[in-house]
């Protein structure tokens, strides 16, 4: 890919020669989002379709100002067929639903905000009280986009059931991950084979992740040579992280605040004897989703120890994972004694793994299952009177 900036152009619009011409429209916080960057990638590999990016570069407020800008001067110059609103785009649903007028709108859900606001407790009491309100809000996004998009088919049939959307209106495709040849020659040395086991989580620290469970079983592994390594969440989120080791008497853990992505799939994940995947809070979200964590992990051939969902079948445990229920610390912790006893294992499990991750969640596969349905999403718009 050619940088456009490289050649004099607008640095936030990127082109590659297709036939159909689809527009990737991003104004999240993190641009560099592994669901954002696998749709672009796929997009990139579909061999009859050009690709158009309109992103934010910066974090703030000022990012939505960057989008709209970018968009504007990529519809005035490339004129779109089809336009996709990466996640998280409610904010600027309608503006883009205004600007891209007459031609189809994809809208990347992945989950739902007012969900989030329910079910998660993710905003408080305030967030439970408005939650109807945004619900209604994205009631009416999801009914004005022409396709949404969203991780799962117990995702999809939650969108069914939540939002009366026609199943056919919705697509699963997989978040997606930093995949092994992206990230060759980054590989940390491993650790040596007497240090305790090392257990890596990284990620939000959202309830549907479910450290509380995660700390529960760590508290049952105090006499085993077994250390956690927590990356990422909030400030406040960090603090509940050290109340809750110390109220448990959790000694053999460290933590850090986010790190590159660069830093995770090169040395963090790599490094680590087994990663969390999860989901483990037992939630109605948890019970939806297969984490991005998880896969990004299966993706490098890492042990991961999944949380289970309905849906997913493809997941055997002590073979290409470590499957647990969820809100079972006592099946955690027993899943990371196996772990520590049994660590020649771990190395064919993550091989395994990776097996399945290409063979259900790659780019690859989201290429599969991206292009054909915006090429009919297309050919249906053409076919309208």
């Amino acid at each position: 890919m050619i940088d456009p900036a490289e050649r004099g152009a607008d640095p936030t619009i990127t082109t590659h020669k297709r036939a159909l011409r689809v527009a990737y429209i991003l104004a999240y916080r993190a641009p560099n989002y592994i669901r954002s960057l696998s749709l672009q990638r796929a997009l990139g590999n579909c061999s009859s379709i050009e690709w158009l990016l309109a992103r934010n570069h910066s974090s703030g407020v000022a990012r939505y100002v960057e989008t709209w800008r970018a968009l504007r001067e990529l519809r005035k110059t490339h004129a779109p067929d089809l336009y996709i609103l990466g996640f998280r785009g409610h904010e600027m649903f309608w503006p883009v639903r205004w600007l891209t007028r007459g031609k189809p709108l994809v809208f990347d859900a992945l989950m739902s905000p007012s969900a989030a606001w329910r079910e998660e407790n993710k905003a408080g009491f305030l967030g439970r009280l408005l939650a109807p309100l945004l619900h209604r809000f994205e009631r009416g996004i999801l009914r004005r986009a022409d396709l949404v998009l969203t991780d799962t088919q117990q995702h999809v049939a939650f969108y069914v059931r939540q939002f009366g959307l026609p199943q056919a209106k919705l697509l699963a495709v997989p978040v997606g991950a930093v995949e092994a040849n992206a990230s060759a020659g980054l590989a940390a040395t491993p650790a040596a084979a007497d240090a305790p086991l090392s257990v890596l989580f990284y990620g939000s620290m959202l309830p549907l992740h479910g450290i509380d469970v995660i700390i529960a079983a760590a508290a049952k592994l105090a006499d085993w040579p077994i250390r956690f390594d927590f990356v990422g969440g909030s400030a406040r989120q960090a603090r509940r992280l050290h109340r809750l080791c110390a109220t448990q008497g959790v000694t053999r853990y460290t933590h850090r605040h986010w790190v590159p992505m660069d830093e995770l799939v090169g040395a963090d994940i790599p490094r680590a004897d087994v990663c969390l995947g999860g989901p483990f809070g037992g939630t109605p979200q948890a019970r939806r989703v297969v984490t991005g964590k998880a896969l990004q992990s299966l993706a490098l051939a890492k042990a991961t120890v999944i949380g289970a969902i309905e849906e997913v079948s493809c997941f055997l445990d002590k073979d290409n994972c470590l499957l647990v229920p969820q809100a079972d610390s006592t099946a955690l912790a027993s899943a990371l004694r196996w772990c520590a006893v049994h660590r020649d294992a771990l190395a064919i499990i993550g091989e395994r793994g990776q097996a399945l991750y290409r063979q259900r969640f790659s780019v690859q596969i989201i290429t599969q299952q991206l292009c054909p349905a915006l090429e009919r999403l297309h050919a249906a718009h053409t076919r309208q009177p």
